[in-house]
């Protein structure tokens, strides 16, 4: 066996053999939100069959050998150690699971662990809470041969099941016969105790199909923000949009001709489990999760002081250490800020966990040419790989980007989400953005120019104090942001040095 090119051991890689797909992702690490290396799938479609023979297709099982050869082979030459191969409806189900198993054991040198269904909706609630802590609803990852359902609150998850209901295998079993389908469905909800419970919650969106049936629904409406992790929709919009995908052909519908075959072909029936699982559970919105069962296995790991980590400040002080000149320089800015918000526009926690990951982020983007710093910061939020962060969010962080790097509100990287924002969420962005840029000038990125001076706030005035020592710190450029900033604030602008001058900014 060819040995790795390089040894990585802090690499870890998950191999999930699903009914519709079979894929690797490779982790960089076990950590609270570990880069993805590689990201590959496969659409073999082992479970086609299972709803009609009872048994994985020959030519099916064929490609599935043939891709995980190649996902051992990757690994090897990355330097991966740690291998973890899951399976799930298709090889728990069908009649040659085991032979397939057994064959994959040999052929690939893969140790194949068969998941339960209860396990299955377990790891993939785990999923959903390592993307979104707050969660709370019902989880549903719609796979080819099954859908796993699962009950998350106050952060765990419970009352775990899976249902027969893929659209490979309903497909199969009712010839794609719609009526039929329908009536299955809602025979296999109403079994189900524990899901009245749960009557008006949100439902979190797992698996491929159901993201892609969201990510047309962005395209179609041309959404200024494509990001589907977190994506939030109404449920009438969202049962509207079902239905109408369930009355066309899938070569018929808009948009997925960007999308493989195997993954359009199943859109229709997808569409109609989501339509019903809605209905039954009358629930407010759909919330997509691009975390699920392989995000759900590393999270499932770590321990209980890891897990309690934020994954937006944790992923922003990540970037900060690796990108920023002087990342110890936020918390500084930080407190320093404090003084302007006393009348937060949104909830206090959630307005200071966004402040800080604006100062985290605050100098990602200086090795950028200076004409084009803002717009990098800003596409950098907008489009980064974050998780736990709505779109609305996004978009906040991003204005206070654009505004630190000096750039107009008018800037077409701003002005593309600003209608994600009310008129006072804008200009509580802006006024973030506007101190960090007074704070960067004031220090040069050093703490001194900080740890010796304060911000002051009264119905009038802005006051800049700062130590009669350090007045040297003081520029013509340091006014300038600092009545910019004033401005933003509809106040007027002053700095005190503790011998009692006083520099009124005119």
């Amino acid at each position: 066996m060819t040995k790795p090119l390089a040894q990585k051991t802090d690499y870890r890689a998950v191999i999930d053999i699903g009914s519709n797909s079979v894929r690797l992702v490779v982790f960089s690490d076990l950590s609270r939100v570990p880069d993805v290396i590689f990201n590959e799938k496969i659409m073999c479609g082992l479970g086609a069959e299972v709803g009609t023979t009872g048994s994985m297709g020959e030519g099916a099982i064929e490609m599935a050998i043939t891709a995980l050869k190649r996902y051992r082979r990757l690994c090897e030459q990355m330097g991966v150690v740690d291998i973890d191969t899951i399976a799930t409806a298709a090889s728990r189900d069908a009649d040659n699971g085991t032979e397939f198993v057994q064959r994959v054991n040999k052929e690939c040198g893969l140790n194949v662990t068969v998941i339960s269904g209860e396990e299955e909706a377990r790891l993939a609630g785990l999923g959903v809470l390592a993307g979104q802590p707050n969660a709370s609803g019902v989880m549903g990852d719609l796979g080819g041969g099954s859908l796993e359902l699962a009950r998350i609150k106050d952060g765990g998850v419970a009352d775990t099941l899976s249902l027969p209901i893929g659209p490979l295998r309903l497909r199969a079993m009712y010839d794609g016969h719609l009526p039929s389908i329908k009536k299955h469905i809602r025979t296999e909800f109403e079994k189900i105790d524990w899901l009245q419970n749960a009557v008006g919650e949100d439902v979190y969106l797992v698996g491929g199909a159901w993201r892609n049936i969201c990510k047309l629904m962005l395209w179609e409406r041309a959404n200024n923000l494509t990001v589907l992790h977190g994506y939030k929709i109404e449920h009438r919009e969202v049962s509207t949009y079902c239905r109408r995908l369930i009355s066309l052909r899938s070569d018929d519908i808009p948009f997925a001709n960007n999308l493989p075959s195997k993954r359009r072909d199943v859109l229709p029936i997808a569409a109609l489990i989501l339509s019903e699982l809605i209905k039954f559970l009358r629930a407010k919105h759909a919330v997509v999760s691009t975390y699920g069962i392989r995000e759900g296995f590393m999270f499932d790991q770590l321990d209980e002081i890891e897990r309690k980590k934020d994954p937006f400040l944790y992923s922003c002080r990540v970037l900060a250490e690796e990108r920023c000149r002087f990342p110890e320089h936020a918390d500084v800015i930080f407190n320093w800020t404090r003084p302007l918000f006393y009348k937060p526009v949104m909830p206090l926690v959630q307005m200071q966990r966004l402040h800080m990951a604006i100062c985290l982020l605050s100098d990602i983007a200086w090795r950028g040419h200076p004409d084009f710093r803002a717009e990098k910061a800003v596409e950098l939020v907008l489009h980064g790989n974050f998780v736990s962060i709505t779109h609305k969010e996004r978009a906040l962080v991003a204005v206070a980007l654009n505004q630190a790097y000096g750039a107009p509100i008018e800037a077409l990287q701003a002005t593309r989400v600003l209608s994600l924002l009310t008129i006072p969420e804008i200009m509580e962005a802006r006024i973030m953005g506007s101190a960090i840029r007074l704070a960067q000038r004031l220090s040069g990125g050093a703490v001194y120019g900080l740890i010796n001076s304060a911000l002051k706030l009264d119905k009038r005035w802005v006051t800049l104090e700062v130590k009669s020592d350090t007045k040297d710190i003081i520029s013509s450029v340091v006014e300038k942001r600092f009545k910019q900033l004033a401005v933003l604030m509809g106040k007027s602008a002053q700095i005190k040095f503790d011998d009692d001058i006083t520099n009124i900014i005119k």
